[in-house]
């Protein structure tokens, strides 16, 4: 009984897997709900408080270990955009402690964490699986997403951050070019 109820189990995650990767609430072009929670301080995260920045949102938990992959590199892409890349892991439905412990080993990561205890910030993102990523360009609004953890993608998703940082780059090149005029 206990490999059926395996089975069952896989059957349900891969289902909540699909649906979360056929359907959102926040598609491209969309912009996102501001409120990303509060961090370990207390301090209120706004997607509005980064603004002039690349955002890169996850949703992610600490027994997801798809999540546990992605974080690191999401660490090493935020590093290496430094000023230019706001990257914010929002830590969904674990106890208070567990997020904690988290965040304090993940203390060097230049990441800003928030805890989503209740899954309400999820549920305006539509989250459905975990991880769950949205890329939001300097304007606010959402230009990829991408739901699960595939290293085939990882090119792809750097290519992507790449050029909003080139594009955007470009745009405060010509904008200064104008002032100058």
């Amino acid at each position: 009984m206990s490999a059926l109820r395996a089975n069952r189990r896989r059957l349900l995650v891969l289902t909540v897997l699909f649906a979360a990767a056929t359907s959102s609430a926040v598609e491209g072009g969309e912009t996102p709900p501001d409120y990303l929670g509060k961090t370990k301080g207390g301090e209120e995260i706004l997607l509005s408080n980064s603004e002039g920045t690349v955002r890169i949102v996850t949703f992610w938990a600490t027994w997801c270990s798809p999540c546990m992959k992605e974080l690191p590199v999401l660490s090493a892409i935020q590093k290496a955009g430094a000023g230019r890349i706001q990257t914010i892991g929002v830590n969904l439905k674990e106890p208070k402690r567990q997020y904690l412990k988290a965040v304090n080993a993940f203390k060097d990561w230049g990441l800003v964490f928030t805890h989503d205890k209740r899954g309400t910030i999820a549920r305006k993102f539509d989250v459905e699986g975990i991880p769950h990523m949205l890329i939001i360009d300097v304007d606010g609004r959402v230009v990829h997403k991408h739901v699960g953890y595939n290293e085939d993608a990882l090119e792809g998703i750097v290519n992507e951050i790449n050029a909003l940082i080139i594009k955007n780059d470009l745009f405060l090149e010509k904008q200064i070019d104008q002032e100058s005029d």
